[in-house]
């Protein structure tokens, strides 16, 4: 508050980022900006330019995580933290993490233009690696390294499909420095990705903490044969062996339920011609759930599923754990924060978890964490559909800015 009038950012500059943003690496589908991908790179330097247009200390660290700095009036002081991500999977859409880091640069712009002065530093990040698709990092891998949770020898073997590491990608980026972030507190802006906002007319989502996370790989080892000459009963297919896993986990999900959901995400056969029957598959399969005890017990059902698959073809089943990601809950203090923010400025409200992953479940082991979340329309998310809509869009702007108003401590005009 200044001058007794409340602080709001543009929503028009705004809207006008994120379609700015989205034409990079926009394709006949959506959008592709894949991690460390020169589309990527791209889109960087553009958030970079405007960092630089608002006055902020860009910096990079050794993963190539991204962030502008305002200062504070405590030059010692931790910054408040606020970001999410620019990187996209395949054939994206144009709001996830994006909006969450330009609606950073829109707060950055309305206090700049009030000549608004805080006690501690604000900064805007975007990490590296968020989706996790290139490379099959199992994601969040540019705040897992600023927590400490990864770090290079680890990321050198990731790889792409196409042989590319993940760390000769970055030191190829120009975006490795030697900066260090120290986060006061983080807050993490985001769409919903899912219906629940839409479905009931919500405006805000209080986001209470992210679901714990498996991924598994799964291996059908059976026998390669010609798919003329060999007959049917005698035949150790994997493919088979892989397709009955599938409708089995999409049954074993249902049967779980409390919010549990399992999705078999890649599927590569080989050697994947008409003529010859599958002698190996691997399935990527991604399991979530709020509850860790149910998790657990969702992981160790879905490695009987599939072995059980597996038995049925003749085939030989190999179960590895890609990655592994607990719950996060975060403190009441900061999701009362978000809550009590909504509504001073007149938003409905709804406490919920987050089914997807995000930065914010990585941060809250270093400091207090919240998330603020708008409607998804029809709940589309990854894919040309996702849309939100410029007034949900502002609205939750405005509740961040707010919050980051609170977070950095007694604010006045500098007039």
């Amino acid at each position: 508050m200044t001058g007794g009038t409340t602080l709001r950012i543009d929503r028009e500059k705004l809207w006008n980022m994120i379609a700015e943003m989205g034409e990079i690496g926009k394709g006949a589908a959506g959008r592709t900006r894949l991690a460390l991908s020169w589309e990527d790179l791209e889109a960087r330097r553009l958030l970079a330019r405007w960092m630089e247009d608002l006055g902020l200390d860009v910096q990079t660290d050794a993963y190539a995580n991204i962030w502008g700095v305002r200062a504070g009036r405590d030059a010692k002081a931790r910054p408040v933290v606020v970001g999410s991500h620019i990187d996209t999977v395949r054939d994206a859409g144009m709001f996830d993490g994006v909006m969450g880091v330009l609606s950073g640069l829109a707060a950055v712009r309305a206090m700049n233009e009030a000549k608004v002065e805080t006690e501690r530093p604000v900064a805007v990040i975007s990490f590296t690696d968020e989706e996790g698709g290139r490379f099959l990092s199992g994601g969040l891998a540019g705040s897992r390294a600023l927590a400490g949770l990864t770090d290079i020898e680890t990321l050198k073997t990731k790889r792409s499909p196409e042989g590319k590491s993940w760390v000769d990608a970055l030191n190829e980026s120009g975006f490795v420095g030697n900066g260090r972030l120290e986060p006061h507190a983080y807050l993490e802006y985001h769409i919903e990705q899912g219906p629940a906002l839409a479905d009931e007319n919500i405006q805000i989502g209080v986001v209470r903490g992210v679901v714990g996370i498996s991924w598994l790989r799964v291996t059908f080892r059976g026998e390669a044969n010609h798919a003329g000459a060999f007959p049917m009963n005698r035949r150790h297919d994997a493919g088979l062996a892989a397709a009955r896993a599938v409708v089995e986990l999409n049954r074993l999900a249902l049967e779980l339920g409390q919010g549990a959901v399992i999705t078999p995400g890649q599927l590569n056969q080989h050697p994947n011609l008409p003529n010859i029957v599958p002698g190996e598959v691997v399935l990527t399969v991604d399991i979530r759930q709020f509850d860790p005890v149910s998790l657990e017990h969702g992981v160790n059902r879905l490695k009987e599923v599939v072995r059980t698959a597996g038995e049925q073809e003749g085939v030989a089943v190999k179960v590895e754990t890609l990655v592994q990601t607990a719950r996060a809950a975060f403190s009441e203090e900061m999701v009362s924060l978000v809550e009590r923010k909504a509504r001073e400025l007149g938003y409905s409200t709804k406490r919920m978890s987050s089914g997807a992953g995000h930065d914010a479940q990585i941060l809250h082991g270093l400091c207090p964490t919240g998330m603020i979340f708008v409607p998804s329309k029809d709940g589309r998310s990854h894919c040309p559909e996702e849309f939100t809509s410029q007034e949900d869009m502002g609205n939750g702007a405005d509740v961040l800015l707010q919050c980051v108003l609170e977070l950095t401590g007694p604010f006045e005009s500098a007039d």
